[in-house]
């Protein structure tokens, strides 16, 4: 780009919040109003090289910003969930990871909270173990340290709530006191869910009650 003053600003009539710059009478590139306004892009205002650059840069980082404060409007997300979305929006990884700090900062990210309302949900509403839960939460890119404080808050109880729920669930749709071979199964799909062994013989003992019952 040659170096010269800008001669003419232009609102985009499409995207009003947009702006087409030129310089020596030439269209030389486009910036958001915020970037026009925060350097001054107006007729007159003298364009080198490096002012260039500077501009393309806090451009291609406000538009990473936008990008994020999107992603982030739909659900909450992790940091790591934020980072791999603006790559893959082709943004490199110092504006991907300047921009998470931001957001950070600011208070749109939470790993912390991410973390506890994802166990609360999970829990209510889709049972889990707090093998599972682990699971889940080191797949969504959250550090060890931060997954730990939010399964450290699953009581016993907690997971035996849960394994109960899977079990109800299933038991609905028979409609009868399963037989010794459902109950395997039933035992069998607590045991792939990641419950614990003491979780698993509780809620054995209380299918054998069922049948004592009868």
């Amino acid at each position: 780009m040659k170096s010269g003053h800008i001669t003419a600003v232009h609102q985009d009539q499409k995207q009003k919040q947009r702006y087409h710059i030129d310089i020596e009478d030439e269209y030389a590139f486009s910036v958001h109003e915020d970037i026009l306004i925060k350097y001054n892009l107006f007729k007159g205002t003298l364009v080198d090289e490096r002012f260039f650059q500077e501009v393309l840069i806090a451009e291609e980082k406000h538009k990473a910003y936008l990008a994020a404060l999107r992603y982030l409007g739909m659900r909450p997300r992790t940091r790591s969930q934020l980072k791999k979305y603006l790559q893959d929006k082709g943004f490199s990884e110092q504006i991907a990871s300047e921009i998470c700090t931001r957001c950070v900062e600011q208070g749109y990210v939470d790993d912390q909270a991410f973390a506890r309302q994802w166990v609360d949900e999970r829990l209510r509403l889709k049972p889990r173990s707090a093998y599972m839960l682990r699971m889940e939460l080191l797949q969504k890119g959250l550090e060890k340290e931060t997954v730990d404080r939010a399964v450290a808050a699953v009581s016993r109880e907690d997971e035996l709530d849960a394994a109960r729920a899977l079990v109800e669930k299933k038991l609905r749709r028979m409609d009868r006191v399963p037989s010794p071979e459902e109950e395997k199964k039933l035992l069998a799909m607590l045991m792939r869910k990641g419950f614990s062994h003491s979780v698993i013989q509780q809620l054995r003992s209380e299918l054998r009650q069922r049948v004592d019952d009868r």
